[in-house]
């Protein structure tokens, strides 16, 4: 299981990588609206619904994202609508422990998740690719941080009902591996050629990154599933990757596309 999960892991950064820095903007559009388009079949998934419907918000999520692509639609007003759905409704979400079934609300719902995602990995890929990676690169640094702090010193539990596993140590850790992948990328700001955003941008990133974990988690949890899908080897599926991220990089596309913050 390990081999297998290490394989896809570096695979997967391959993939990426390429995409990022090779691939020109139509391309990296295709690319990325694939990887929506598992997560929206996926969803359907997780929102428990019939073969048919799963079909029907496939092709609609498709068909959205191919409107967005082509037509030229204005997305920075996705932005803030997403910073707004994550800090006022995904909260309140987890904290009372809502139960959704109304398959309406379940595909806005996935829509709100996965589109400002994509549009925030289109605008940064058009914007400075690189920029894009070191964003990126925030959830993991969060993620790696939290899991060795988890293990390390866990005591208190963060959301015991959603993911047993998460712990505030794991989240304290994750956030000193992030205030030290800030430090790093200050430091080598000129060398890189990469403005830094400033810690409080990464910070809040990261903190809102275990919003969009346990979001997921609490999803699976109700759908009564492990993982999202099975379609990465020892991974699970494209959401099980990219949970933290739908949360973090909508408000970092938010800070720069739409408040105006450190454009380059």
């Amino acid at each position: 299981m390990l081999r297998t999960r290490v394989i896809t892991a570096f695979a997967l950064l391959f993939g990426v990588l390429f995409g990022l820095f090779y691939l020109p903007g139509l391309y990296w559009g295709w690319l990325t609206l694939g990887l929506i388009a598992i997560g929206a079949w996926e969803w359907g998934g997780l929102a428990a619904y019939n073969n048919a419907a799963r079909w029907a918000y496939l092709i609609s999520s498709i068909a959205l994202g191919l409107a967005f692509l082509f037509l030229k639609i204005p997305v920075e007003p996705a932005y803030p609508v997403a910073v707004a759905f994550w800090l006022l409704l995904v909260l309140p979400w987890l904290l009372l422990g809502w139960k959704v079934r109304n398959p309406l609300v379940l595909a806005l719902t996935g829509w709100l998740v996965l589109f400002p995602t994509w549009f925030a990995l289109m605008d940064f890929h058009a914007m400075r690719p690189a920029l894009l990676f070191g964003l990126m690169a925030v959830v993991a640094v969060a993620d790696i941080g939290a899991y060795f702090a988890g293990r390390a010193f866990g005591r208190h539990k963060l959301a015991p009902t959603i993911s047993p596993g998460k712990t505030w140590e794991g989240v304290a850790g994750g956030l000193l591996g992030v205030a030290l992948y800030g430090s790093l990328w200050m430091a080598l700001e000129s060398a890189l050629n990469v403005p830094f955003p400033g810690f409080i941008l990464l910070l809040a990133m990261a903190s809102l990154s275990v919003v969009g974990d346990l979001f997921e988690s609490w999803l699976k949890r109700q759908a009564g599933v492990k993982d999202s899908g099975h379609i990465l080897p020892g991974h699970g599926g494209v959401l099980d990757r990219i949970d933290a991220l739908t949360a973090a990089l909508p408000l970092a596309a938010a800070a720069y596309f739409v408040s105006g913050f450190s454009l380059i």
